[in-house]
This record gives C-alpha cells, structure tokens and sequence, in this order.
C-alpha cells in the first residue's frame, strides 16, 4: 500500500518539477509548484522507507484530498460525480489503513 503510494508521491513529484521548473507554466505559481513538487518528491522517498512522518503526511493529504473531492461533488455533473466518490472512498480507506498501520503495537 504504501510503496503504490510512494509510486504516486514520485510521479506527481516528478511532474510538478518538469511543469513548473522547465516550463513557462504559470510562472507566477512557480515557487508554490516547484515548492510542492519537492515536498512530495521527499515525502515518496521516504514513505518508501516506512518512514513514520511520511506516513502522517501521506495520510493528512489523503484526508484533504477526500475531504475536496466531497465537497466538489455537488458542482460536478454525469461521470465526474462517480470519479469524485471513488476516489474520496479510496483516499478515506488509505488515510484510515495508514491509521491502523501508525497506531498498531509494535512488537
């Protein structure tokens, strides 16, 4: 679970970097961009690393990214409605899984 999102952490990261740093893309939101694309560039290496942190991070996005995608559901029409619930469903079961996976004993 946490290596897909890894995965997704990296492209994403990789991403922001090209469009914001090797493109005339919004050059007013550059360092916001640029600022982004490291952050989940660092939170993807090291949730390849089980790393506590990178988990919460991971995990508090999820829960904003969800908490959006709800919020949004009201203005979007016809298919868009049925990605939106998708994907908070799939980005509440991972915030909730990654819960588990923070506060379980270790042992």
């Amino acid at each position: 679970m946490f290596r897909a999102a890894a995965l997704v952490l990296l492209l994403l990261g990789l991403s922001w970097l090209w469009t914001f740093g090797l493109t005339a893309y919004h050059p007013e939101q550059r360092p916001y961009g640029l600022a982004a694309g490291v952050l989940a560039l660092v939170t993807g290496v090291f949730l390849l690393r089980r790393a506590t942190f990178a988990i919460v991070i991971s995990a508090l996005v999820a829960i904003v990214v969800a908490i959006g995608a709800v919020l949004f559901i009201p203005l979007a029409s016809g298919p868009g409605i049925l990605f939106l619930v998708g994907l908070a469903v799939v980005l509440a079961a991972y915030a909730v899984l990654a819960a588990r996976v923070l506060f379980a004993p270790r042992g």
